[in-house]
């Protein structure tokens, strides 16, 4: 947990205690506890159904950062097979292709990493990859060595296609507003529930209410962290794609620039 989202876990904490403090001031113990039995199983219905879709959005957010971490994989490995197979093509050709895909890893991480990161599209690499694209489409073997090269380099651009869209659509958030709306009416319940117990010790159940909040707000946190995989502070890192430039300046060392 880092300290941004320590601080959004201890407001929730915070303001629900308020509020259980001011319900508490305005009703007496009494009043509160003849309601314990029908509070108690009422709380009991609502939590389980809350922890139900609560736990169901967790794994789903969660599902997408893992997807998007694999998509990243996934396009770095297309990019670094293309790299490899571009090598029985001719001098020119290769060469030509090669610092195409270097320009393309840097427009990746100088550009659009940075966008993704501040929520917007990142759409800088897309037409050095469709340079790389139509040389590879427009090339016309004349071998049978040629022949298979040029095989395996469409399959790879294609996958590097894929990979790469795959990895842009999931910066789209996948939790929509209506669902939100639901977790935070579903914590106002919860919560709700909790404060029309009449409990003895009250500094108690004030403890315990900051808990329970405390625990919602980590949930918050985690469901808003995972479906925006590339931002906040759990955000993908374009690690990858330093492997590849690693990978490009064993081959030349003069083509990996300090740029990245």
């Amino acid at each position: 947990m880092f300290p941004i989202e320590l601080l959004i876990v201890a407001a929730v904490a915070v303001l629900a205690v308020v509020v259980h403090l001011l319900v508490q001031r305005r009703f007496e113990y009494g009043v509160l506890s003849r309601h314990n039995d029908v509070a108690g199983f009422l709380l009991s219905v609502v939590g389980v159904i809350y922890a139900v879709v609560l736990g169901f959005v967790v794994i789903v957010a969660w599902q997408k950062y893992d997807t998007a971490k694999h998509d990243v994989e996934s396009e770095v490995a297309a990019t670094i097979d293309l790299d490899h197979a571009v090598t029985g093509f001719p001098a020119p050709l290769r060469n030509r292709l090669r610092k195409q895909l270097l320009e393309y890893a840097h427009r990746v991480v100088s550009d659009e990493w940075p966008a993704m990161r501040a929520g917007r599209l990142g759409l800088a690499g897309s037409p050095v990859l469709e340079a790389v694209s139509t040389e590879i489409e427009t090339f016309a073997p004349q071998t049978m060595a040629q022949a298979d090269t040029h095989q395996i380099a469409l399959a790879d651009i294609q996958r590097a296609w894929d990979a790469r869209r795959e990895r842009i659509l999931q910066d789209e958030p996948s939790v929509p507003p209506i669902l939100w709306m639901a977790l935070v009416a579903g914590a106002v319940a919860t919560l709700g529930f909790a404060y029309l117990f009449g409990v003895e010790n009250r500094l108690a159940q004030l403890v315990m209410t900051a808990i329970v909040a405390a625990l919602i707000g980590i949930m918050f946190v985690v469901i808003a962290a995972f479906d925006s995989p590339f931002r906040g502070s759990v955000g993908i890192a374009p690690s990858g794609w330093y492997y590849f430039f690693q990978h490009a300046a064993q081959i030349d060392p003069q083509s990996a620039p300090g740029r990245h």
